[in-house]
């Protein structure tokens, strides 16, 4: 195969069928970029139902699993990528083989066989990054409740106040109240009593030297 220079490589990504996937990866990739600075995607998608992938019936057949654990802008970011190789060297293979009519039909086919491709090996190349996307396993939970804890605002009443909780090395900001007309100031210790849910507040209590 003769080596190709670059006018006819561009040439290549912006013809069919080749096109079909290398704009998408373009366009996601962007999103992607503004996304890693401004965090876009997450607050537009977050209460769409649309990209809860696991709740769409037989996504599994569309979208691999791997897939929909991962953000949408890098699973499509890298199916896209991994289509648009794919798709470069089936075309380059197709048009030597093959002339007039049959080239067009060979490249409708292609479209869906390189997409499910695409689709199935980045599920492969992404399934090792799983837990690094996975929110729930984020962080660890930690229950503060009975635990002790440093007063760090200047003062806790019923309404307002936080407190520093040390646990295993890692130092916690929580909120925290206490009962009225309890003189809680400043560098006080304290004991954490019980969690407010609806608030996510912590009830505390003036430990004892």
């Amino acid at each position: 195969m003769p080596i190709m220079n670059i006018n006819d490589f561009f040439s290549t990504l912006f013809s069919f069928p080749v096109n079909v996937f290398f704009i998408p990866f373009v366009v996601f990739s962007l999103i992607m970029l503004v996304d890693l600075v401004f965090n876009v995607v997450d607050g537009f998608t977050a209460d769409l139902d649309i990209f809860d992938l696991d709740n769409i019936p037989g996504s599994g057949l569309l979208l691999p699993p791997v897939l929909s654990k991962v953000p949408l802008t890098v699973a499509m970011c890298v199916s896209f990528f991994i289509a648009t190789v794919a798709a470069f060297y089936v075309s380059l293979l197709i048009h030597s083989q093959l002339s007039g009519i049959a080239i067009l039909f060979a490249n409708l086919i292609s479209i869906p066989l390189i997409a499910y491709a695409g689709l199935a090996v980045s599920s492969w190349v992404l399934k090792p990054l799983i837990p690094l996307f996975d929110k729930k396993k984020a962080f660890a939970t930690v229950d503060f409740v009975g635990l002790r804890a440093r007063v760090h605002s200047s003062i806790i009443n019923e309404y307002m106040g936080e407190i520093v909780v040390l646990h295993k090395g890692s130092e916690f900001l929580l909120d925290a109240v206490s009962e009225p007309d309890i003189d809680i100031q400043y560098g006080d210790d304290v004991i954490i009593v019980s969690k407010d849910s609806t608030s996510s507040r912590y009830f505390v209590a003036k430990a004892d030297r």
